[in-house]
């Protein structure tokens, strides 16, 4: 599905008409934050109007060239029609009106004019560079300015699993990522604008209460981080972590806000794998003998008492291993290991300790409840067989009643119950 098809979806979801016009399929460039602006707001800030941008650049160098030079002009033209007045009135008051004083004045008169016209020339070529220049420097800006736009919206929206946007000071939008926009629009049925604040979004009265703590938090100069779980299902829920940090300006002064949040599901699954491989035997799933050491050092450090120990033993593994394949074999290790679960249920912790050894950890109970475990364990396995092999199983347990004592005391103790059982060979 394409992005123009994936968001006309989305909006029909949200109760949006998809064909209206304020809606662009495009990723909204940053812009000054509130009320979008109207043509007599931009004359009055821009440089020229959407009329005089259609000018050529000759055009709209004269522009602002005619506007401040046509004042200077009449200005100058006033003083001199001043100067000649009230100097041919004065000279003409004390001196006779002669041909000789008359010529005095034609020379003065041409003589400042001159002057003027040069004064005037210089004042001219001046400002015309001065408004070339200009237009030149904006244009260049305007590159520049559009060349960082496209680089900013390529880095929004190079990773696609990462949300992204930006705030003002008053949590208003100044700029985001598509995914950020399918995301509001997808959960909260609206569709995001530059200049909205991203409060009036949320329909939730304590998600928007929590959202604008953490932007306060971060004006007061924080960087937070947090990771986010959706879903109850380990196995299928997703994390998100955000990173929320604030924007400086050269002067070191907080302007607004950025924040970045990623999908780290699978970091999280690695993670979450690695940790149960660390503590899980990966054939049976089961506890294993690493899990098994920590629970002891616990429990002896916490003087847990009393402290019940099932161990199950399985008879001629290694001739089955032989005869049968190692296939074979960890079937049968599969098998009782459910069926000992099965059995002890939530009365106790099941681990594999050793190849073809089974341990159930039961703190906090006593030896005779311990000893009903490992009967009805001993009732499950006569008449289960793996591939037509027999399980024969040796059960046996022992319980800590000192609480000084080391609980590997007691795992000895539980072997050694079973060794009868374990002198028994095996037989086809």
């Amino acid at each position: 599905m394409s992005y123009k098809d994936d968001l006309r979806k989305l909006r029909e979801e949200a109760g949006i008409d998809p064909n209206d016009p304020k809606y662009t399929p495009s990723t909204p460039a940053p812009e000054k934050p509130g009320k979008a602006a109207s043509d007599a707001d931009v004359s009055a800030t821009e440089p020229f109007t959407s009329e005089e941008k259609k000018m050529s650049l000759w055009q709209k160098i004269s522009l602002p060239f005619i506007r401040s030079s046509i004042l200077s002009v009449l200005f100058f033209a006033l003083i001199t029609l001043i100067w000649i007045a009230v100097s041919h009135t004065v000279v003409t008051s004390v001196l006779d009106a002669s041909d000789d004083v008359r010529l005095v004045l034609i020379i003065k008169d041409f003589t400042y004019a001159l002057i003027l016209a040069f004064i005037m020339y210089r004042l001219f070529c001046s400002q015309f560079a001065n408004s070339f220049h200009l237009e030149q420097d904006r244009e260049r800006s305007q590159s520049k300015a559009e060349e960082w736009q496209a680089i900013q919206n390529s880095m929004m929206e190079t990773v696609p699993d990462m949300i992204v946007y930006t705030l003002d000071t008053e949590f208003r939008y100044t700029s985001f990522n598509n995914r950020h926009k399918y995301s509001m629009l997808r959960i909260w049925k609206k569709e995001i604008q530059v200049g909205q604040s991203i409060l009036d979004v949320f329909s939730e009265p304590q998600i928007m209460e929590g959202m604008k703590n953490d932007l306060q938090r971060v004006l007061s100069g924080e960087y937070i981080s947090h990771t986010e779980k959706y879903g109850d299902n380990d196995r299928t829920a997703t994390y998100w972590q955000t990173f929320y940090a604030p924007i400086l300006n050269a002067d070191r002064k907080i302007i607004g806000i950025s924040c970045f949040t990623n999908n780290i599901t699978p970091l999280k699954q690695a993670q979450s794998k690695n940790l149960f491989l660390s503590y899980h035997d990966p054939l049976t799933e089961l506890y294993n003998r690493a899990y098994c050491e920590d629970v002891f050092a616990k429990a002896d450090r916490e003087k847990i008492c009393p402290y019940s120990l099932i161990v199950a033993d399985i008879c001629g593994m290694h001739q089955i291993n032989e005869n049968y394949g190692r296939e074979t074999g960890d079937l049968l290790l599969i098998k009782v290991g459910e069926i000992i679960s099965k059995a002890v249920k939530d009365n106790g912790m099941v681990a594999r300790w050793e190849s073809d050894e089974f341990i159930v950890l039961m703190p906090e109970t006593e030896s005779e409840k311990a000893e009903a475990f490992t009967n009805i364990c001993k009732c499950q396995f006569p008449g289960v067989t793996v591939n037509g092999i027999p399980l024969r199983v040796h059960i046996a347990f022992a319980t800590r009643t000192d609480p000084d004592a080391p609980i590997t005391d007691t795992l000895r103790k539980a072997k050694a119950n079973c060794v009868p059982s374990l002198s028994e060979k095996w037989s086809e």
